[in-house]
C-alpha cells in the first residue's frame, strides 16, 4: 500500500486560520514480488475542491483466441505429370475438339501462369492465437483527515435529520386531525340546532343527545393535549355516526325536486314519441310504441306513489322517495324506450330508369347508336 497526501502548494493566498493539508489517501495495494502499474484518478471540480475518486490496478495478460484463415491447399498427386487440358477453341477454328499433335508449339508463358492461378484451392481453418489485453482490478482507496465531515458521522447525521422530518410529519398531521375534530364540533353545533340548517332533519331527542355528546368532546379536546393522531380520528368518527345521516337526508332534500323534474321530463318526452310517432318513428309498430307507453305509465304512477308517502314523512326520518332510485328509474325507462325507438326505417323500393325519346323524334324513325360491326373478309355468311 501507499499513500498520497494533498496540500496547498501555496499558504500565502489563504485565509488566516486555513490549514495546508486537504486530505491524506491510502491505496491498498495488495503486496506484490513485482512492480505493477496503478492508475490513480483525481478530480479538481469547479469550485477548485480537490479529491481522489478512485484507483486501478493495471495488468497485461495473455489470453486464447481462436479465428479463422483462409489457407492455400497444396495440389492433387499427378498433377504436376499430366498436361493441363485444353481450353475451349475460338469460334471460327478450322477443326473444333480435335486432339492435338505431340509437336504442337507451347503455349506463351504469361497465359500458362494465369491458368495456373486460377487452378489454387483454399479453405478457412480455425487457428488459435495468443493476445494481449489489460486486466484492472479496482483498488480501495480510504480517505483520512480529510476536510468536512467523515464519512460516519454524516451518514449518523443523516439519519437524525430522517427522523426528525418524521416525526415533523408526524406532529402537522396530528394537528390537522385536531383541527379537524375541532370544526366539525363548532359546525355541527352550530347546524343542528332547532333553528340550524340541519334542525329539521334531525329528531329533537337525537338533537338533545348529540348535544351532549358534542360538548363532552369539546370538553376533551382541550382537557387532552397530548392526545394522538389515533385519539382524535377516533373521536370524530364516533361523532359522525349522528351526523352522517343527518347530512344525508338534508342533501336528499336539496337535490330531490331536481330529480323529480328530470325524471318527470323523461316521461313526458318518450309518452309524447310514442303517441305522436310523425315521419320520424313512423315506421315502428303501434304495438312497440304501445310498450313505451305503458312503461312511460307504470314509471310515473311509482314516482307519483313515493311522492305522496314521502309528503307524509317528517324531514327527520328516512325518504321514501330516493335521488338514487329516481336515477335508476330514469335510465331504465330510456333504455327500454331507446331500444325501440332506434329501430331503423326500411329502405325505399328501387325505381326503374326508362330512357324517353328525344322530343321531336317518331319511335319509328329511331336509328341504332351504334352501327352493325363489318365481318371480316373471307368470313362465312348465312345471308343470301
Amino acid at each position: 500500500p501507499f499513500e498520497i497526501k494533498a496540500e496547498y502548494a501555496d499558504t500565502s493566498l489563504l485565509v488566516p486560520g486555513t490549514r495546508k493539508e486537504l486530505a491524506s489517501y491510502k491505496v491498498d495495494l495488495p503486496i506484490f514480488t513485482e512492480v505493477k502499474k496503478v492508475r490513480v484518478r483525481a478530480r479538481l471540480s469547479l469550485s477548485s475542491m480537490f479529491s481522489i475518486e478512485g484507483a486501478q490496478l493495471l495488468e497485461d495478460e495473455e489470453y486464447e483466441e481462436t479465428v479463422k484463415e483462409k489457407r492455400e491447399l497444396p495440389p492433387e498427386a499427378g498433377d504436376a505429370t499430366q498436361p493441363a487440358a485444353a481450353p475451349p477453341a475460338a469460334e471460327g477454328a478450322e477443326a473444333e475438339g480435335a486432339p492435338k499433335a505431340e509437336g504442337e508449339a507451347p503455349k506463351p508463358e504469361g497465359e500458362a501462369e494465369a491458368k495456373k492461378e486460377l487452378e489454387k484451392k483454399y479453405e478457412w481453418v480455425e487457428v488459435k492465437k495468443m493476445k494481449t489485453r489489460t486486466k484492472k482490478t479496482d483498488i480501495p482507496v480510504v480517505v483520512s483527515n480529510g476536510l468536512g465531515i467523515p464519512e460516519p458521522q454524516l451518514q449518523k447525521l443523516c439519519d437524525m435529520e430522517t427522523a426528525m422530518q418524521v416525526e415533523m410529519a408526524e406532529i402537522v398531521e396530528t394537528d390537522e386531525k385536531k383541527n379537524d375534530l375541532e370544526s366539525h364540533i363548532f359546525n355541527m353545533r352550530d347546524r343542528c340546532s332547532e333553528s340550524g340548517e340541519y334542525g329539521a332533519f334531525i329528531a329533537s331527542a337525537v338533537r338533545d343527545n348529540y348535544m351532549n355528546e358534542l360538548m363532552k368532546a369539546e370538553d376533551w379536546l382541550y382537557d387532552t393535549p397530548d392526545a394522538t393522531k389515533v385519539m382524535f380520528i377516533e373521536k370524530l368518527e364516533e361523532l359522525k355516526k349522528t351526523s352522517d345521516p343527518v347530512v344525508w337526508r338534508y342533501k336528499e332534500d336539496q337535490i330531490r325536486p331536481d330529480w323529480i323534474a328530470a325524471l318527470s321530463g323523461t316521461i313526458a318526452n318518450y309518452k309524447a314519441a310514442a303517441e305522436n310517432p310523425g315521419d320520424k318513428y313512423g315506421h315502428i309498430s303501434p304495438d312497440k310504441l304501445s310498450q313505451i307507453i305503458k312503461e312511460c305509465h307504470a314509471v310515473s304512477a311509482w314516482l307519483a306513489d313515493a311522492q305522496a308517502k314521502q309528503a307524509l314523512l317528517p324531514k327527520y326520518e328516512k325518504p321514501a322517495l330516493l335521488c338514487a332510485d329516481m336515477e335508476k328509474k330514469n335510465q331504465e325507462l330510456a333504455d327500454f324506450a331507446n331500444d325501440i325507438l332506434k329501430e331503423p326505417k326500411p329502405k325505399p323500393p328501387a325505381e326503374e330508369k326508362k330512357e324517353e325519346p328525344a322530343a321531336g323524334e317518331d319511335k319509328k324513325d329511331e336509328v341504332p347508336k351504334e352501327e352493325p360491326v363489318p365481318k371480316p373478309e373471307g368470313s362465312s355468311s348465312n345471308d343470301v
